[in-house]
């Protein structure tokens, strides 16, 4: 595990190597073969609806037949999620063309997996997440298959699309944990 802090003493933590291959291509197949829809975005900010993407909601039957947390029971990363309950689940399918917003999920964790089984120097794909101001960028998860992000939900992020050169469709599984409503 990778650990990095950004400020207010918020968390980002990097998983790799928590599945074994036939693990990772049993979660892409699922994935490929999901029902994804047009109407995603990373913001509610109105002048910014235009922007709809690709992705497919997962309700408790399909994580059921997902079995991604079947898979990571007995992790570390399992430990950290610890009294969360699910609150959403979705895979995010992006494209070259995709434009993503800086955005966050007050109040809860989010838990991202990179499922693509390839992915080479250069496509780029990168998870990108900013101090406050979202000024600067603090942490730059680069786009490795089977890795896990696990981090606060109230930390700035974003999707850097994917090159031109790159695979057709990058694929990423994020979940949203809460454990209890903000305390403002």
């Amino acid at each position: 595990m990778k650990e990095i802090v950004v400020s207010h003493n918020k968390h980002i933590r990097i998983f790799d190597d928590q599945l074994q291959l036939n693990q990772r291509q049993q979660l892409y197949s699922f994935i490929i073969n999901s029902s994804f829809r047009i109407g995603w975005a990373d913001t509610n900010i109105i002048e910014k609806s235009s922007n709809q993407l690709l992705h497919s909601v997962y309700s408790n039957d399909d994580i059921d037949k997902f079995r991604i947390f079947d898979y990571i029971q007995n992790t570390e990363m399992c430990k950290e999620l610890e009294g969360y309950e699910l609150e959403k689940a979705v895979v995010n399918l992006s494209n070259p063309s995709d434009y993503n917003f800086v955005h966050t999920h007050p109040c809860d964790k989010v838990l991202i997996y990179y499922a693509n089984l390839d992915w080479h120097d250069g496509w780029h794909g990168e998870t990108l997440f900013f101090d406050e101001p979202c000024k600067e960028v603090v942490y730059t998860s680069s786009y490795t298959p089977g890795r896990f992000i696990l981090f606060d939900g109230s930390i700035p992020h974003t999707i850097r699309p994917q090159s031109t050169i790159a695979a057709k469709y990058r694929f990423t599984f994020a979940a949203t944990l809460n454990k209890n409503a903000c305390n403002n």
